[in-house]
């Protein structure tokens, strides 16, 4: 009895302890290595954001190849869906002058086969109609906007947030490309 009991233990405390491991995704990664880490909380918190949960997902990051730490990081990521569907992400993220970092989030996101009337119903029926941008809607829900676009029957997804700061964990010259498999 008393094994059973310290072998339930143990497997307690190993989930805990997986559970509380934090993601290292592709765009984290790529910061650490062209040494863009004082914005790196912030990498982490989008990448997971972005990544936790991909079926398939890779990412092409650039940095400042002098200072790196005091200059803009970029990374476009690709993401594959459960559904199928494809997610495409660009992330900037920049130190602040109050020492902060400041971001923007862009996301172009495809639904083959769906009605933009469809997804706009359902997926993004808390957006509010905003306004117009040369004859497109556009909605907003906080400091996010949105765009949808139908392609004879199939819905596009443009979806834009800037960040101020950006946020923290959990919650161009550039060095050249990288990209993750």
């Amino acid at each position: 009895m008393n094994q059973l009991l310290f072998v339930l233990i143990g497997i307690g405390l190993s989930l805990v302890l997986v559970a509380n491991k934090s993601f290292a995704g592709p765009i984290a990664d790529q910061a650490k290595e062209f040494g863009a880490s004082r914005c790196i909380k912030e990498i982490e918190s989008l990448d997971n954001y972005l990544n936790k949960k991909a079926n398939k997902n890779g990412a092409w990051s650039s940095a400042a190849k002098k200072e790196p730490n005091k200059r803009i990081y970029t990374s476009l990521n690709v993401r594959k869906y459960n559904d199928g569907t494809w997610g495409y992400a660009n992330i900037t993220i920049v130190p602040s002058l109050d020492n902060k970092c400041d971001a923007t989030l862009t996301q172009l996101i495809t639904f083959p086969n769906k009605s933009c009337n469809t997804i706009r119903e359902t997926i993004y029926k808390k957006y509010k109609y905003y306004g117009e941008v040369a004859g497109k809607a556009l909605y907003k829900k906080g400091t996010t906007k949105l765009v949808l676009e139908d392609l004879t029957g199939s819905c596009v997804i443009m979806k834009v947030e800037v960040l101020f700061p950006s946020p923290k964990a959990p919650s161009k010259k550039s060095t050249g490309k990288k990209v993750s498999k």
